[in-house]
Protein backbone atom coordinates (compact mmCIF):
# COMPACT_ATOMS: atom_id res chain seq x y z
CA UNK A 1 0.00 0.00 0.00
CA UNK A 2 1.42 3.29 -1.53
CA UNK A 3 -0.64 5.48 0.85
CA UNK A 4 1.90 7.37 2.98
CA UNK A 5 1.07 9.43 5.82
CA UNK A 6 -2.07 10.61 4.29
CA UNK A 7 -3.81 6.89 4.03
CA UNK A 8 -2.60 6.55 7.79
CA UNK A 9 -4.60 9.84 8.89
CA UNK A 10 -7.63 7.87 7.43
CA UNK A 11 -7.19 5.06 8.69
CA UNK A 12 -7.19 6.32 12.02
CA UNK A 13 -10.37 8.28 11.38
CA UNK A 14 -12.24 5.53 9.93
CA UNK A 15 -15.30 4.40 11.70
CA UNK A 16 -15.43 0.69 10.61
CA UNK A 17 -17.61 1.47 7.26
CA UNK A 18 -16.44 0.77 4.06
CA UNK A 19 -17.93 0.55 0.28
CA UNK A 20 -15.37 -0.88 -2.40
CA UNK A 21 -12.34 1.26 -1.94
CA UNK A 22 -14.12 4.00 -0.10
CA UNK A 23 -13.25 4.48 3.86
CA UNK A 24 -16.27 6.21 5.88
CA UNK A 25 -14.69 8.57 8.47
CA UNK A 26 -15.43 11.46 10.64
CA UNK A 27 -13.76 14.91 10.24
CA UNK A 28 -11.92 16.91 12.38
CA UNK A 29 -12.96 20.82 11.13
CA UNK A 30 -15.31 22.06 7.91
CA UNK A 31 -14.49 24.97 6.08
CA UNK A 32 -17.25 27.09 4.19
CA UNK A 33 -17.67 30.26 2.85
CA UNK A 34 -20.17 32.68 1.56
CA UNK A 35 -21.34 31.00 -2.28
CA UNK A 36 -20.94 27.54 -1.15
CA UNK A 37 -23.20 27.61 1.76
CA UNK A 38 -25.55 30.07 -0.27
CA UNK A 39 -26.43 26.99 -2.40
CA UNK A 40 -27.11 24.71 0.67
CA UNK A 41 -29.35 26.53 2.46
CA UNK A 42 -32.53 25.31 0.65
CA UNK A 43 -31.50 21.75 1.10
CA UNK A 44 -31.60 22.56 4.98
CA UNK A 45 -34.60 23.89 5.02
CA UNK A 46 -35.89 20.80 3.14
CA UNK A 47 -34.26 18.49 5.35
CA UNK A 48 -34.94 20.34 8.48
CA UNK A 49 -31.74 18.57 9.87
CA UNK A 50 -28.89 21.08 12.16
CA UNK A 51 -25.87 20.95 11.56
CA UNK A 52 -23.81 18.41 13.38
CA UNK A 53 -21.36 20.37 15.49
CA UNK A 54 -21.63 24.01 14.67
CA UNK A 55 -18.37 25.09 17.04
CA UNK A 56 -16.20 22.56 14.44
CA UNK A 57 -17.22 24.91 10.83
CA UNK A 58 -15.44 28.13 10.07
CA UNK A 59 -17.92 30.39 8.28
CA UNK A 60 -16.64 32.95 6.13
CA UNK A 61 -17.81 35.54 4.05
CA UNK A 62 -14.84 36.41 2.09
CA UNK A 63 -16.20 36.37 -1.71
CA UNK A 64 -18.45 38.68 -1.85
CA UNK A 65 -16.64 40.88 0.27
CA UNK A 66 -18.28 43.22 0.23
CA UNK A 67 -20.94 42.76 -1.86
CA UNK A 68 -20.50 44.27 -5.20
CA UNK A 69 -23.90 43.73 -6.46
CA UNK A 70 -27.52 43.79 -4.93
CA UNK A 71 -27.85 40.12 -5.94
CA UNK A 72 -24.92 39.56 -4.11
CA UNK A 73 -25.95 41.47 -0.69
CA UNK A 74 -29.10 39.52 -0.56
CA UNK A 75 -26.71 36.73 -0.79
CA UNK A 76 -24.53 37.60 2.16
CA UNK A 77 -27.41 38.85 3.98
CA UNK A 78 -29.10 35.36 4.02
CA UNK A 79 -25.76 33.34 4.77
CA UNK A 80 -25.30 35.39 7.74
CA UNK A 81 -29.15 34.36 8.60
CA UNK A 82 -28.63 30.82 8.28
CA UNK A 83 -25.35 31.05 10.90
CA UNK A 84 -27.25 32.91 13.41
CA UNK A 85 -29.95 30.06 13.33
CA UNK A 86 -27.88 27.60 13.22
CA UNK A 87 -25.89 28.38 15.73
CA UNK A 88 -22.12 29.04 13.87
CA UNK A 89 -19.76 30.43 16.17
CA UNK A 90 -17.09 30.36 14.04
CA UNK A 91 -18.31 33.06 11.52
CA UNK A 92 -15.97 35.43 10.31
CA UNK A 93 -17.37 38.44 7.71
CA UNK A 94 -14.77 40.77 5.68
CA UNK A 95 -12.00 38.90 8.23
CA UNK A 96 -9.75 37.52 5.77
CA UNK A 97 -9.29 34.57 2.79
CA UNK A 98 -11.10 31.36 4.02
CA UNK A 99 -8.19 29.33 3.64
CA UNK A 100 -5.98 32.16 5.60
CA UNK A 101 -8.20 32.04 8.18
CA UNK A 102 -8.52 28.15 8.56
CA UNK A 103 -5.19 28.04 9.33
CA UNK A 104 -5.21 31.39 11.94
CA UNK A 105 -7.84 29.19 13.82
CA UNK A 106 -6.80 26.83 16.50
CA UNK A 107 -8.40 23.88 15.11
CA UNK A 108 -6.38 22.71 12.32
CA UNK A 109 -3.46 20.57 13.88
CA UNK A 110 -1.20 18.15 12.47
CA UNK A 111 -2.66 14.76 12.19
CA UNK A 112 -6.05 16.10 11.43
CA UNK A 113 -8.65 15.23 8.70
CA UNK A 114 -10.14 18.61 7.91
CA UNK A 115 -12.49 19.33 4.32
CA UNK A 116 -13.82 22.30 2.87
CA UNK A 117 -15.89 23.93 -0.01
CA UNK A 118 -12.80 24.98 -1.96
CA UNK A 119 -10.59 23.47 -3.80
CA UNK A 120 -8.07 24.98 -2.05
CA UNK A 121 -8.55 23.73 1.65
CA UNK A 122 -5.05 21.63 0.57
CA UNK A 123 -3.74 24.74 1.65
CA UNK A 124 -4.28 23.89 5.70
CA UNK A 125 -1.81 20.47 4.76
CA UNK A 126 1.08 22.93 5.34
CA UNK A 127 0.16 22.30 9.20
CA UNK A 128 0.70 18.07 8.39
CA UNK A 129 -3.17 17.88 8.48
CA UNK A 130 -5.29 15.77 5.36
CA UNK A 131 -7.05 18.57 3.93
CA UNK A 132 -9.05 18.34 0.99
CA UNK A 133 -11.83 19.96 -1.03
CA UNK A 134 -14.72 19.23 -1.52
CA UNK A 135 -18.22 19.78 -3.91
CA UNK A 136 -21.29 21.19 -2.06
CA UNK A 137 -22.97 18.20 -1.99
CA UNK A 138 -20.05 16.20 0.09
CA UNK A 139 -20.02 19.24 1.80
CA UNK A 140 -23.40 18.94 2.84
CA UNK A 141 -23.48 15.46 4.15
CA UNK A 142 -20.26 16.53 6.03
CA UNK A 143 -22.06 19.15 7.75
CA UNK A 144 -24.91 17.11 8.75
CA UNK A 145 -23.30 14.05 9.54
CA UNK A 146 -19.78 14.81 10.50
CA UNK A 147 -18.60 12.50 8.42
CA UNK A 148 -17.61 11.37 4.94
CA UNK A 149 -16.42 9.20 2.29
CA UNK A 150 -12.43 8.94 1.42
CA UNK A 151 -10.40 6.67 -1.21
CA UNK A 152 -6.79 7.08 -0.27
CA UNK A 153 -5.27 8.11 -3.01
CA UNK A 154 -1.60 7.09 -3.77
CA UNK A 155 0.85 8.85 -2.70
CA UNK A 156 4.36 10.79 -3.35
CA UNK A 157 7.14 11.73 -1.57
CA UNK A 158 8.92 14.58 -2.22
CA UNK A 159 11.93 15.37 -0.20
CA UNK A 160 12.86 19.25 -0.23
CA UNK A 161 16.72 19.81 0.13
CA UNK A 162 19.54 22.45 -0.18
CA UNK A 163 19.36 25.99 1.42
CA UNK A 164 16.42 28.53 -0.50
CA UNK A 165 17.94 30.94 -2.50
CA UNK A 166 16.98 34.98 -1.32
CA UNK A 167 14.81 34.69 -4.94
CA UNK A 168 13.28 31.80 -4.45
CA UNK A 169 9.86 31.67 -2.48
CA UNK A 170 7.43 28.89 -1.91
CA UNK A 171 5.26 29.65 -4.96
CA UNK A 172 9.00 29.48 -7.15
CA UNK A 173 9.02 25.89 -5.77
CA UNK A 174 5.38 24.50 -6.17
CA UNK A 175 5.28 26.41 -9.62
CA UNK A 176 8.55 24.20 -10.83
CA UNK A 177 7.27 21.10 -9.22
CA UNK A 178 3.51 22.10 -11.39
CA UNK A 179 5.99 22.98 -14.98
CA UNK A 180 8.23 19.72 -14.38
CA UNK A 181 5.26 17.22 -13.97
CA UNK A 182 2.73 18.73 -16.00
CA UNK A 183 -0.96 19.56 -16.24
CA UNK A 184 -2.45 16.39 -14.40
CA UNK A 185 0.60 15.39 -13.32
CA UNK A 186 -0.11 13.92 -9.71
CA UNK A 187 -3.86 13.78 -10.71
CA UNK A 188 -5.66 11.48 -7.95
CA UNK A 189 -2.49 11.43 -5.56
CA UNK A 190 -1.42 12.73 -2.21
CA UNK A 191 1.58 14.80 -2.22
CA UNK A 192 3.59 14.68 1.00
CA UNK A 193 6.85 16.77 1.56
CA UNK A 194 9.67 16.62 3.76
CA UNK A 195 11.78 19.75 4.19
CA UNK A 196 15.23 18.07 5.09
CA UNK A 197 17.60 20.91 4.91
CA UNK A 198 15.40 23.68 3.10
CA UNK A 199 13.86 25.43 6.36
CA UNK A 200 10.90 26.87 4.45
CA UNK A 201 9.02 28.65 6.57
CA UNK A 202 5.51 28.07 6.98
CA UNK A 203 4.07 31.25 4.83
CA UNK A 204 5.95 29.16 1.86
CA UNK A 205 4.63 26.14 2.70
CA UNK A 206 0.93 27.34 2.83
CA UNK A 207 1.57 28.46 -0.31
CA UNK A 208 2.97 25.30 -1.85
CA UNK A 209 0.10 22.85 -0.24
CA UNK A 210 -2.64 25.25 -1.84
CA UNK A 211 -1.51 24.74 -5.42
CA UNK A 212 -0.97 20.88 -5.49
CA UNK A 213 -4.48 20.99 -6.79
CA UNK A 214 -3.50 22.36 -10.02
CA UNK A 215 -1.43 19.51 -10.54
CA UNK A 216 -4.26 16.85 -9.63
CA UNK A 217 -3.52 16.22 -6.27
CA UNK A 218 -6.07 15.40 -4.01
CA UNK A 219 -4.49 16.64 -0.90
CA UNK A 220 -0.70 17.84 -0.15
CA UNK A 221 1.18 17.73 3.57
CA UNK A 222 4.07 18.72 4.99
CA UNK A 223 5.39 16.35 7.71
CA UNK A 224 5.61 18.12 10.66
CA UNK A 225 9.15 19.29 12.17
CA UNK A 226 10.23 22.21 14.02
CA UNK A 227 8.89 24.55 11.98
CA UNK A 228 5.65 23.05 12.38
CA UNK A 229 6.03 23.32 16.01
CA UNK A 230 6.98 27.06 16.17
CA UNK A 231 4.25 28.04 14.35
CA UNK A 232 1.81 26.14 16.47
CA UNK A 233 3.47 27.31 19.60
CA UNK A 234 3.30 30.79 18.44
CA UNK A 235 -0.33 30.18 17.43
CA UNK A 236 -1.44 27.98 19.81
CA UNK A 237 0.43 28.47 22.70
CA UNK A 238 1.19 24.78 22.71
CA UNK A 239 2.39 22.16 20.24
CA UNK A 240 -0.53 19.38 19.06
CA UNK A 241 0.88 16.49 17.61
CA UNK A 242 -2.05 14.22 17.81
CA UNK A 243 -1.94 11.19 15.05
CA UNK A 244 1.90 11.62 14.17
CA UNK A 245 3.17 10.05 17.71
CA UNK A 246 1.92 6.30 16.65
CA UNK A 247 2.48 6.85 12.57
CA UNK A 248 4.61 4.04 11.16
CA UNK A 249 7.15 4.63 8.61
CA UNK A 250 5.00 5.03 5.63
CA UNK A 251 5.38 3.27 1.81
CA UNK A 252 5.18 5.81 -1.15
CA UNK A 253 3.77 5.15 -4.69
CA UNK A 254 6.86 7.21 -6.10
CA UNK A 255 10.22 9.48 -4.55
CA UNK A 256 10.66 12.82 -6.04
CA UNK A 257 14.20 15.36 -4.83
CA UNK A 258 14.03 18.99 -5.74
CA UNK A 259 17.70 20.40 -4.34
CA UNK A 260 16.23 24.18 -4.21
CA UNK A 261 19.55 25.65 -4.00
CA UNK A 262 19.86 25.52 -7.52
CA UNK A 263 16.54 26.49 -8.31
CA UNK A 264 15.69 29.61 -10.39
CA UNK A 265 12.56 31.82 -9.95
CA UNK A 266 9.77 30.51 -11.94
CA UNK A 267 6.98 32.01 -13.73
CA UNK A 268 3.50 30.04 -15.29
CA UNK A 269 2.85 31.29 -18.54
CA UNK A 270 -0.61 31.85 -19.81
CA UNK A 271 -3.21 29.84 -19.52
CA UNK A 272 -2.18 27.43 -16.81
CA UNK A 273 -0.53 26.65 -13.95
CA UNK A 274 1.26 23.86 -15.15
CA UNK A 275 2.97 26.11 -17.71
CA UNK A 276 6.22 26.74 -15.61
CA UNK A 277 9.42 27.90 -16.82
CA UNK A 278 12.28 30.00 -15.67
CA UNK A 279 11.29 34.21 -15.21
CA UNK A 280 14.34 34.58 -17.43
CA UNK A 281 12.87 32.84 -20.06
CA UNK A 282 10.04 35.66 -20.57
CA UNK A 283 11.26 39.02 -19.34
CA UNK A 284 10.60 41.63 -21.58
CA UNK A 285 7.09 41.10 -22.07
CA UNK A 286 5.01 44.52 -21.02
CA UNK A 287 2.80 44.45 -17.96
CA UNK A 288 -0.69 46.42 -17.88
CA UNK A 289 -1.38 45.23 -13.85
CA UNK A 290 0.31 43.49 -10.95
CA UNK A 291 -1.98 41.72 -8.00
CA UNK A 292 0.04 40.88 -5.09
CA UNK A 293 -1.85 38.94 -2.54
CA UNK A 294 -4.63 36.05 -2.43
CA UNK A 295 -5.00 32.67 -0.63
CA UNK A 296 -1.24 32.00 -1.99
CA UNK A 297 0.35 35.03 -2.01
CA UNK A 298 -0.86 37.37 0.33
CA UNK A 299 0.49 36.67 3.33
CA UNK A 300 2.83 38.45 5.66
CA UNK A 301 6.64 37.41 3.94
CA UNK A 302 4.54 37.94 0.41
CA UNK A 303 4.14 41.53 1.78
CA UNK A 304 7.66 41.69 3.42
CA UNK A 305 9.11 40.41 0.30
CA UNK A 306 7.45 42.94 -2.44
CA UNK A 307 8.36 45.81 0.09
CA UNK A 308 11.67 44.96 -0.03
CA UNK A 309 11.74 45.26 -4.21
CA UNK A 310 9.54 48.35 -3.70
CA UNK A 311 11.21 50.11 -0.95
CA UNK A 312 12.50 53.71 -2.47
CA UNK A 313 10.86 52.87 -5.66
CA UNK A 314 7.74 53.51 -8.01
CA UNK A 315 5.43 51.37 -9.41
CA UNK A 316 6.18 51.98 -13.66
CA UNK A 317 3.86 54.79 -15.12
CA UNK A 318 2.05 51.66 -17.11
CA UNK A 319 1.07 49.69 -14.15
CA UNK A 320 -1.80 49.35 -11.94
CA UNK A 321 -0.53 47.35 -8.97
CA UNK A 322 -2.97 46.20 -6.29
CA UNK A 323 -2.03 44.42 -2.93
CA UNK A 324 -4.57 42.38 -0.80
CA UNK A 325 -3.39 40.76 2.45
CA UNK A 326 -4.87 37.46 3.11
CA UNK A 327 -6.25 38.35 6.35
CA UNK A 328 -6.83 41.64 8.91
CA UNK A 329 -4.28 39.98 11.10
CA UNK A 330 -2.04 39.93 8.13
CA UNK A 331 -2.89 43.52 7.77
CA UNK A 332 -2.23 44.80 11.10
CA UNK A 333 1.20 43.18 11.04
CA UNK A 334 2.04 44.53 7.93
CA UNK A 335 0.95 47.92 8.89
CA UNK A 336 3.31 47.81 11.99
CA UNK A 337 6.20 46.56 10.16
CA UNK A 338 5.70 49.55 7.92
CA UNK A 339 5.15 47.49 4.38
CA UNK A 340 1.93 48.74 3.65
CA UNK A 341 3.38 51.90 3.63
CA UNK A 342 6.32 51.04 1.44
CA UNK A 343 3.65 49.42 -1.34
CA UNK A 344 1.72 52.84 -0.94
CA UNK A 345 4.41 55.21 -1.38
CA UNK A 346 5.62 53.15 -4.19
CA UNK A 347 1.78 53.69 -5.76
CA UNK A 348 -0.05 50.66 -4.93
CA UNK A 349 -3.71 50.25 -3.89
CA UNK A 350 -4.26 48.71 -0.83
CA UNK A 351 -7.93 46.16 -0.95
CA UNK A 352 -9.28 44.55 1.68
CA UNK A 353 -8.30 41.28 2.44
CA UNK A 354 -10.77 39.10 -0.04
CA UNK A 355 -11.09 36.32 -3.04
CA UNK A 356 -12.34 39.29 -5.58
CA UNK A 357 -9.10 39.93 -7.58
CA UNK A 358 -8.46 36.20 -7.78
CA UNK A 359 -11.74 34.71 -8.83
CA UNK A 360 -12.75 37.96 -10.99
CA UNK A 361 -15.45 38.63 -8.94
CA UNK A 362 -14.18 42.13 -8.54
CA UNK A 363 -11.41 44.62 -7.77
CA UNK A 364 -9.52 44.85 -10.62
CA UNK A 365 -10.93 42.84 -13.70
CA UNK A 366 -8.90 42.42 -16.59
CA UNK A 367 -9.97 43.86 -20.11
CA UNK A 368 -9.21 42.66 -23.33
CA UNK A 369 -5.89 43.03 -24.71
CA UNK A 370 -4.26 43.51 -20.40
CA UNK A 371 -1.51 41.18 -19.41
CA UNK A 372 -1.55 40.86 -15.62
CA UNK A 373 0.80 39.58 -13.33
CA UNK A 374 -0.10 37.92 -10.26
CA UNK A 375 0.84 36.17 -7.45
CA UNK A 376 -3.00 34.21 -7.00
CA UNK A 377 -3.30 30.10 -8.21
CA UNK A 378 -4.62 30.23 -11.44
CA UNK A 379 -4.58 31.85 -14.79
CA UNK A 380 -6.65 30.25 -16.45
CA UNK A 381 -8.44 31.91 -19.96
CA UNK A 382 -10.91 34.62 -18.59
CA UNK A 383 -10.71 33.85 -14.67
CA UNK A 384 -9.40 37.31 -14.04
CA UNK A 385 -11.58 39.25 -16.65
CA UNK A 386 -11.58 39.00 -20.30
CA UNK A 387 -11.03 35.86 -21.95
CA UNK A 388 -8.84 38.00 -24.37
CA UNK A 389 -6.27 38.93 -21.46
CA UNK A 390 -3.70 37.14 -20.04
CA UNK A 391 -1.86 36.32 -16.78
CA UNK A 392 1.02 35.14 -15.77
CA UNK A 393 1.47 33.83 -12.16
CA UNK A 394 4.66 34.43 -10.22
CA UNK A 395 6.19 34.92 -6.50
CA UNK A 396 5.87 38.46 -4.57
CA UNK A 397 9.43 38.94 -5.57
CA UNK A 398 8.61 38.35 -9.13
CA UNK A 399 5.24 40.46 -9.38
CA UNK A 400 6.73 43.61 -7.47
CA UNK A 401 9.87 43.66 -10.00
CA UNK A 402 7.53 43.86 -12.92
CA UNK A 403 5.53 46.54 -11.74
CA UNK A 404 8.77 48.86 -11.00
CA UNK A 405 10.08 47.58 -14.65
CA UNK A 406 6.46 47.46 -16.29
CA UNK A 407 7.93 44.24 -18.18
CA UNK A 408 8.39 40.71 -16.90
CA UNK A 409 11.45 41.03 -14.61
CA UNK A 410 14.07 38.77 -13.09
CA UNK A 411 13.76 39.70 -9.76
CA UNK A 412 17.57 39.24 -8.91
CA UNK A 413 18.08 42.35 -10.90
CA UNK A 414 17.06 44.14 -7.83
CA UNK A 415 18.64 41.31 -5.13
Amino acid sequence: MSKGYTGEIIRQHADGRQEGNYIAVHVDRVLVHDPALALLIKDFEKLGTPIWDPGRVLLTVDHFAPPSTVERANLVRQVLEFSKQAGLTHTQVYQGICHQLFVEGTGVVPGGLVVGSDSHTTTAGALGCLATGMASTDILYTLVTGNTWLCPPDAVRVNLSGKMPDSVMGKDIILYLLGRSGEGGYLGNALEFYDHSAHIGMDDRLAICNMVVEGGAKNGLFYPDEITAAYLKNRDGAVETGVWDTLSVPKYKKEETIDISFLEPQIALPHSPANGVPVKDAVGEKVNQVFIGSCTGGRFRDLEMAAQILKGRRVHDTVRLMASPASQKIYRQAIEKGYIQILVDAGAVILNPSCGPCGGIDKGILAAGDVCLSTSNRNFKGRLGDPAARTFLCSPLTAAAGAVQGVITDPRDFL
